[in-house]
């Protein structure tokens, strides 16, 4: 009998652990209107903020706030779309031209700035529609940010930017994924200092880590593998005891 009510004692505590660990959506509330975003915790000094691809938040999402949480960090993942998701390419590229660029940025300040003021460790990642807003809200916060990671999207190439990126950043991108603009953004951050990382995956083409673009014809399981190996690890050495 003991031992049975151990298993049951041991089976909730599991389920309660689990529980916990759920994310958990919650609103911003921006002049007129609100964003969402969700958050995962395991009451870490570092966090992650992840801005998600032109899909909006999908499976890759939560599979990425799992596995910062694996990591031992905290994970926050951005909606830019207000609630709304795509499953195809098509979709996709309607939510894309809806973003609400009027309170996107005082969403994105609000909802980072909370995360400088209480975290040691602020890390910004990205993927391809999301980098754009990741490098803003990095740039924007560039003095409180330990690291940005940039997945297969646009990079900052502007000079007053560029001079703002005082952080390590790390850009990721397939060879077969014109990786030209990432190329120049690495060479313009490295001619003065040494922030910037640049790793181009062999035939890898655009959005490999996403099994719903192109229907899931882009995937690349060990593109994907290899390289968010590579994006902890940038985020382990830079996060500071």
């Amino acid at each position: 009998m003991k031992k049975y009510l151990t298993l049951l004692l041991t089976i909730a505590t599991s389920i309660c652990v689990a529980q916990e660990k759920e994310p958990v959506k919650k609103t911003v509330e921006i002049n007129t209107t609100s964003f969402e975003y969700y958050e995962s915790l395991v009451q870490s000094k570092s966090v992650v903020i992840v801005f998600h691809d032109w899909f909006g938040i999908s499976d890759l999402s939560f599979e990425m706030l799992q596995r910062i949480n694996e990591a031992g960090m905290d994970a926050i993942a951005m909606d830019l779309y207000k609630g709304k998701s795509a499953k195809t390419n098509a979709e996709a590229r309607g939510l894309m031209n809806s973003v609400d660029m009027a309170n996107v940025g005082d969403y994105m300040n609000q909802v980072v700035g909370e995360a400088t003021k209480k975290y040691d460790q602020v890390f910004i990642w990205g993927f391809s529609l999301g980098t754009q807003f990741a490098s803003r809200a990095a740039i924007n916060n560039n003095t409180e940010v330990a690291g940005l990671i940039l997945f297969y999207g646009n990079t900052p190439q502007a000079e007053d930017q560029l001079n703002k990126m005082t952080f390590p950043s790390l850009m990721v991108m397939g060879s077969k994924d014109n990786p030209q603009g990432a190329i120049r953004f690495y060479n313009a951050l490295n001619k003065e200092k040494t922030y910037a990382t640049l790793f181009i995956y062999p035939n890898a083409r655009h959005a490999f880590a996403q099994k719903l673009f192109n229907g899931g014809a882009n995937y690349d399981e060990e593109a994907k593998k290899t390289t968010f190996d590579l994006a902890f690890r940038f985020i382990e050495e830079n996060t500071s005891e």
